[in-house]
């Protein structure tokens, strides 16, 4: 029975025996070892006496069996996995130190300007981090500098071997060499074309040691600048009947010798274009009618115009109509102009697809169709009756005199006073028997739009009601 239990405790004994040495033999080194490296290096995580699977954590934070290393520093990794018997247990390499090879970066001093005169040369010299065991540039020199005579993008590649890692590097300068017929750019911040008065927004290109701006209008008058960037007022000072003209040269100089000079860019304000005056103020235009610009532009494209119509009953709701000529012929207009309703229009030049300056607004009203007639104050029926309203004085600082002439006595006749929004202000009827009545005596000073309907005429006309 002893000897049982003797033999017993040799076996427990042993099996702890291994087990302790085992676990003392589980553990994790990295290589490569260091402690000099090259940048870009693999680090590995190495386990002994530990089966997977492996959970790894390094210093940096990654948790990948390897990673790459572009900087110096000390670098620790931990692993967790399985033991003989199964046994889970963490271990943790010791904290080594590396120092990351950096590859160099060359760079190219450019002993001189990259803009250079015509027959002009510069030296570029590769500098950097030494040693470079070779030099190789785009133009085929092999030294550590070489001269730039034409225009180019010039490339330097460098090789090093230092820390025993090799490493090839390439960096680049453009040189650009003007020939004897460069021109330089006017690049245009705003359009070439503006509403008078309006600025045109020019600017050179970088890279030149001074700049001189010339414009000239036609005339004794004009401008200079000596900025990189000029803004020019187009303020009609040229004495253009609708268009004035300038005419922009620039001349650049480089390196203090070689000047260059462009040809002359033409830029432009267009004044505004307006209604016909006699066509202003008109509320009793048939819908059949048209309305015309007072100007023709004289540009280098033929001109459109854009007609703008705005209901003073909707204020901020407006629509366009676009006319190859000075004319709009209201048919045309969609949506259409309505009878009884009044419209503010205004126009402008529409060149080359883009709108320019609205001139100033006109009101406007479309009079209810009539037989025969078109006047405000004069309808006839089919069978030759007329309704005839007359108003007197107009303008009138106190009230005014309703005359309505007619043989039909026997239908009164509606009177609607309105504003020019549509708004109604008052309505009274007035028996043709009556022959005359006063009205408007309160009136506020302004215009207004008197309808007087009569069975199935109507007339309209405007009064304006002054101190």
């Amino acid at each position: 029975m002893k000897k049982s239990i003797t033999f017993n405790c040799i076996i427990t004994l042993l099996l702890l025996f291994v087990t302790n040495v085992n676990a003392q033999n589980a553990s994790v080194s990295i290589s490569p070892a260091g402690p000099t490296v090259c940048d870009g290096t693999t680090l590995s995580a190495n386990t002994t006496g530990m089966n997977g699977p492996f959970i790894y954590l390094w210093s940096t934070g990654e948790t990948t069996p390897t990673i790459i290393v572009n900087n110096s520093g000390s670098y620790r990794v931990r692993v967790t996995g399985q033991t003989l018997y199964n046994g889970v247990r963490t271990v943790s390499s010791a904290l080594v130190p590396y120092t990351v090879v950096v590859s160099p970066t060359p760079q190219i001093a450019v002993k001189g300007n990259t803009n250079l005169c015509p027959g002009d040369s510069v030296k570029l010299i590769a500098k950097g981090r030494r040693p470079y065991y070779s030099y190789s540039w785009s133009n085929g020199s092999n030294l550590p500098y070489t001269y730039a005579s034409q225009s180019g993008t010039y490339a330097l590649t460098t090789s090093t071997n230092a820390g025993g890692c090799n490493y090839s590097a390439s960096t680049t300068v453009d040189i650009n060499v003007y020939d004897n017929g460069y021109q330089p750019a006017v690049n245009a911040l705003s359009s070439l074309t503006v509403c008078k008065p309006g600025f045109v927004d020019l600017v050179a290109d970088q890279g030149f040691s001074s700049y001189e701006w010339h414009w000239f209008d036609g005339t004794t008058s004009g401008g200079s600048s000596a900025n990189q960037a000029v803004s020019i007022l187009m303020d009609g000072s040229a004495g253009g009947t609708v268009l004035d003209t300038s005419t922009v040269y620039l001349t650049v100089q480089l390196n203090g010798t070689c000047k260059f000079s462009s040809s002359g860019t033409v830029i432009r304000s267009i004044r505004q274009v307006e209604l016909r005056s006699q066509d202003c103020g008109i509320f009793n235009f048939n819908s059949t009618d048209s309305i015309k610009c007072a100007v023709v532009l004289p540009y280098l494209t033929t001109p459109q115009y854009e007609f703008e119509f705005e209901e003073t009953a909707h204020p901020g709701i407006t629509w366009t109509y676009i006319s190859n000529t000075q004319w709009c012929r209201f048919a045309d207009v969609t949506p259409a102009l309505q009878p009884t309703k009044f419209y503010n229009v205004r126009v402008r030049p529409y060149i080359d697809g883009v709108g320019y300056c609205y001139g100033s607004v006109c009101q406007i009203g479309i009079a209810t169709l009539r037989p025969n007639h078109t006047t405000l104050s004069f309808a006839e029926r089919a069978d030759g009756t007329v309704i005839d309203a007359q108003i007197f004085p107009n303008p009138s600082s106190s009230e005014f005199n309703l005359v309505l002439n007619s043989d039909l006595e026997n239908a009164p006749a509606v009177v609607t006073i309105t504003d020019l929004s549509g708004r109604t202000i008052d309505t009274f009827n007035f028996d043709g028997s009556q022959n005359t009545i006063q009205f408007g005596k309160n009136l506020m000073n302004g215009l207004y739009m008197i309808t007087v309907e009569q069975g199935a005429f109507k007339n309209v006309t405007r009064i304006l009601k002054t101190n």
